[in-house]
């Protein structure tokens, strides 16, 4: 008799401590579910809204920031639905002028989530993969037009107005991947992976201006969290702050 009441005793113990420690793990395994990771590299952004987070938020799309410039990496980029590689000025934590590859490069070519490069997030993604920049100065709005059809052009017609703001771009199209859009000025503008997930774009389909307060670019962008199978929720963008999910 002693011995099924102790049996129970520890039962009933096994059930409270699995009771309150589970959900725990649960929710820690599956916190970054359905989140894109956005992988910041402009300081100038550290502390006020950039405008590729801006049309995460405005379009729903829930994410994490990480700022590459200080160092911030996912632990796992499994995690996470897929990841969008911003730009800025600084491939930092991504590959250096020796081709050393680190932990951010390391993270593109396992491809192992959707990743989409935008501007720099592009010549990181085509240097990681062995191609080389060159200087080509090009700040405007331009039309680029697709040469390929994705899911994740899904809703875009063959061409596009998009804001360009770099002073280098990609000499060749690595091995692995093949053309998706062109341009004028700069010819490589947008690249895929030929069997992973990786897009990048040389332009930038994020921006807005008085005359595209909802860019068509912002389709593709939603169009990639999509494929990422990102949550994507309709909560307003506060004006007068930066917006990170939760809300």
């Amino acid at each position: 008799m002693k011995e099924e009441t102790v049996q129970s005793i520890i039962r009933l113990f096994a059930l409270v401590v699995f009771a309150c420690f589970f959900p725990t793990m649960l929710t820690a395994s599956y916190d970054n579910r359905g989140v894109v990771a956005l992988f910041l590299n402009d300081p100038a952004y550290e502390a006020k809204l950039s405008p590729i987070e801006r049309s995460l938020a405005e379009q729903g799309i829930r994410y994490r920031i990480f700022k590459i410039f200080n160092d911030e990496l996912p632990e796992d980029e499994n995690e996470y639905a897929g990841v969008i590689i911003a730009g800025g000025d600084s491939m930092r934590n991504y590959i250096d002028w020796n081709n050393n590859v680190y932990q951010g490069g390391e993270i593109i070519l396992r491809g192992e989530v959707p990743i989409l490069g935008i501007c720099l997030g592009h010549q990181i993604v085509s240097r990681v993969y062995g191609s080389v920049l060159y200087y080509s100065e090009e700040r405007r709005w331009h039309e680029v037009s697709f040469v390929k059809e994705d899911r994740i052009l899904e809703g875009l017609d063959g061409s596009l107005l998009v804001w360009e703001n770099h002073a280098y771009a990609v000499a060749s199209i690595p091995d692995q991947f093949e053309l998706f859009a062109r341009g004028n000025v700069t010819p490589i503008q947008m690249i895929k992976h030929k069997e992973k997930e990786i897009y990048s774009v040389q332009f930038h389909p994020e921006t807005q201006a008085g005359f595209l307060g909802n860019p068509p670019g912002w389709k593709l962008i939603k169009n990639f969290a999509e494929m990422a199978k990102a949550t994507i929720e309709d909560p307003p963008l506060p004006a007068d702050r930066r917006r990170v999910f939760p809300y």
